[in-house]
């Protein structure tokens, strides 16, 4: 069976992306490794020898796996698909937000110096975790976090699926010299 590393916990937009890439593969069974260290996961995808790691491109370490794992790990392939939709979202016992938990990488979508308080999680359900455990006060999470714990958190602001792209890393090189891509015939209309 096929093995897939990449970053979790269970819900996560990686988790997301990667059972998405598998039903358009048509790939039926896989192992799916949840991790939150890619670059340990892309690791142990290397030492298995037969494994892969899907990433998105807009997390923050994509040049430690392509740099440290370079002619052991290779990009193979890549696809463009949503984000979760996303939000600021904010514990309902709490009038004006002080604190704030978020992913890094998500860390764009809001204004630092709106908040007295970062603490950098590394996926959207670790802030939830974090909201209903008192951690902070607001984060950027789902929107469906709110709706799954209407008692206890609200939506700030919806942020929504953003389009981004996603890496796929293998085994084996596919690249053999020429560019790999698809059509895109917006670039000669008009």
């Amino acid at each position: 069976m096929i093995r897939f590393h990449t970053l979790g916990p269970a819900g996560s937009c990686h988790e997301h992306a990667l059972k998405r890439y598998l039903a358009f593969q048509g790939v039926e069974e896989a192992d799916i490794a949840l991790c939150d260290d890619l670059v340990a996961a892309a690791a142990r995808a290397v030492e298995e020898g037969n494994s892969y790691v899907l990433q998105c491109s807009a997390h923050l370490n994509v040049h430690q796996v392509t740099e440290r794992f370079l002619g052991r790990l290779h990009v193979v392939d890549t696809f463009i698909l949503p984000t979760q939709e996303m939000a600021l979202v904010k514990r309902r016992d709490v009038a004006r937000p002080q604190t704030l938990g978020v992913p890094e990488p998500a860390l764009g979508y809001v204004n630092e110096a709106d908040w007295r308080e970062i603490t950098f999680e590394t996926t959207k359900p670790v802030v939830e975790q974090g909201l209903l455990a008192g951690r902070y006060e607001a984060g950027v999470a789902y929107t469906r976090s709110a709706r799954d714990h209407p008692e206890a958190l609200e939506i700030m602001r919806v942020i929504g699926e953003v389009v981004t792209t996603w890496i796929v890393y293998g085994p084996k090189p596919r690249y053999r010299g020429k560019l790999m891509g698809n059509p895109y015939p917006e670039l000669h209309a008009g």
